[in-house]
């Protein structure tokens, strides 16, 4: 099912510049230098740099991720639960989720622009919820019917149809998640997902010891510095 066909009328060629940016899900981990995470976006509501935790944590995570890609799912059902619980929710981390979409990518760009849409009414909040949701029903509404799936989904976020279709047609939407690839892509050189930007450098994780293991020596090192 093409995006257009989730909506009346769509700009297709929009979407052409993800096709330089389709990655597989999962990848290897990278040992390779990558800068230090961008400052915190000053726009409010579905432009906002999605993020969770404490603003002034001493540690930021920066989490380039696809809604269509199963290993994302997995690491969000598994392993995201327990480091929000033990590192977020403590006020350590701040926790930035950035988009990067992979096959198929025009599904990808619509539950996260869904994902964005909700965030204008309910904040980040609204937008982690149906962020979850996405993930939780992946196979349902990517196999499924994908409109009628979604429009459920957006429904929980207080979103009917004629929002939905208003959502999935807003350009702005599409030029930041664009943003955000061509950013992961080219300053990070995020090639799979998930990737986390940690410390400044680009890494994956497969379980909750070696995320947290990560997270606790980069905590270690802001302590040192203090």
């Amino acid at each position: 099912m093409l995006l257009s066909a989730l909506r009346k009328t769509a700009p297709t060629a929009a979407f052409s510049a993800f096709a330089l940016a389709l990655v597989a899900c999962g990848g290897a981990s990278s040992d390779e230098p990558a800068a230090e995470p961008a400052a915190e976006a000053n726009t409010t509501g579905a432009l906002a740099d999605m993020a969770l935790g404490d603003q002034n944590a001493p540690v930021t995570i920066i989490e380039y991720a696809s809604v269509t890609c199963p290993h994302c799912a997995a690491f969000h059902e598994s392993i995201f639960p327990d480091i929000k619980k033990a590192y977020i929710e403590t006020g350590k981390v701040k926790f930035v989720f950035r988009e990067f979409p992979t096959a198929p990518a025009n599904l990808s760009v619509a539950g996260s622009m869904l994902a964005r849409c909700a965030a204008d009414k309910g904040g980040m909040d609204a937008y982690f919820l149906v962020l979850d949701a996405l993930f939780k029903t992946q196979r349902t509404w990517i196999y499924g019917d994908t409109r009628d799936e979604l429009i459920k989904i957006a429904s929980q976020a207080g979103m009917d149809e004629d929002g939905f279709q208003a959502c999935v047609g807003r350009q702005e939407l599409i030029d930041l998640i664009n943003e955000n690839v061509s950013e992961g892509a080219e300053k990070y050189e995020v090639n799979s997902t998930p990737s986390f930007i940690v410390g400044g450098q680009l890494r994956h994780f497969s379980t909750t010891e070696d995320f947290a293991a990560a997270i606790e020596e980069q905590l270690a090192k802001t302590e040192n510095k203090e």
